[in-house]
């Protein structure tokens, strides 16, 4: 997809961070947008700066947990503009804490939005492209699906299926005209982190100094839609995450890491609940 003038394109997740700074490279390059997000404020705030830059933005408020909301918003898209060409599956909420301590609500909760979220959107609309012959889909996984820290091993293992699923999809539908891109960010200075803490002194330390080692929302948005243009089917955005992919061929080095991550990262057994995020 040289070039993406034109081109219909959704992202989920549109309102902030990665979401916002994807859909603002598609606008600026010629691209209809449609931002969807569970925050109707925050949503027309974003599509009021979009507009700025003289771009077509379209918002319509979707919780992706919701599978009646998706499909609906699927029609939606099909009988105004007559198909969907890119969909960004980037919504997402993050979850920091032990695996012990994570209660069966709270697993519910991350696979409701990191996992049900992108199979409905995938279901709604991959059938359209399929019969078009043509489309491209990108999956947001997380570089922890390499590194599966511990106190964020729930995220982690949400995240992993979320990108073996795509990956394999991706196998599967490019041979009948769809792209999937499967992208993997590392550690991204957005409002995912704002009110994750932590409970040791080294995870308060990580948090406080995200800004200075983090990449930006906006040079993630350029990779994603640089990675879209090209068709690349995985993209690792950081080399750390290369890093953590290759650890795993080495298993004394990977178990290492997880030793050194769980003596500074893992909590006491008398601190309080752990914080919640949202991409």
């Amino acid at each position: 997809m040289k070039d993406v003038r034109d081109r219909i394109v959704l992202v989920t997740g549109g309102a902030s961070g990665i979401g916002f700074c994807t859909a603002e490279e598609f606008a600026r390059a010629g691209a209809t947008v449609i931002l969807t997000d569970i925050n109707a404020a925050a949503l027309a705030e974003a599509a009021e700066r979009l507009g700025r830059g003289g771009v077509t933005v379209h918002t319509r408020v979707v919780d992706v947990t919701d599978r009646a909301q998706v499909e609906e918003t699927a029609r939606w898209v099909l009988a105004t503009f007559g198909r969907l060409d890119v969909l960004v599956n980037n919504a997402g909420i993050g979850y920091h804490g032990e695996m012990a301590e994570t209660s069966l609500e709270t697993w519910k909760k991350l696979i409701d939005v990191n996992l049900w979220g992108v199979l409905y959107h995938i279901h709604a609309f991959l059938p359209s492209m399929l019969e078009r012959g043509r489309g491209h889909i990108v999956n947001v996984s997380s570089g922890q699906a390499f590194f599966r820290l511990p106190t964020w091993g729930a995220y982690a293992a949400i995240k992993a299926a979320a990108g073996a699923f795509s990956e394999v999809l991706g196998f599967e539908v490019r041979r009948r005209g769809v792209h999937v891109t499967t992208v993997y960010p590392f550690m991204v200075n957005t409002p995912f982190y704002r009110g994750v803490e932590g409970e040791t002194l080294a995870a308060k330390l990580s948090m406080k100094l995200l800004p200075y080692y983090s990449m930006t929302p906006e040079r993630v948005g350029r990779i994603i839609f640089e990675a879209v243009r090209d068709e690349r089917r995985v993209e690792m955005v950081s080399p750390l995450n290369v890093l953590g992919f290759y650890a795993h061929l080495l298993p004394p080095v990977f178990a290492a890491m997880s030793e050194v991550a769980a003596f500074f990262l893992a909590k006491g057994p008398h601190r309080a609940a752990p914080a919640q995020g949202k991409e």
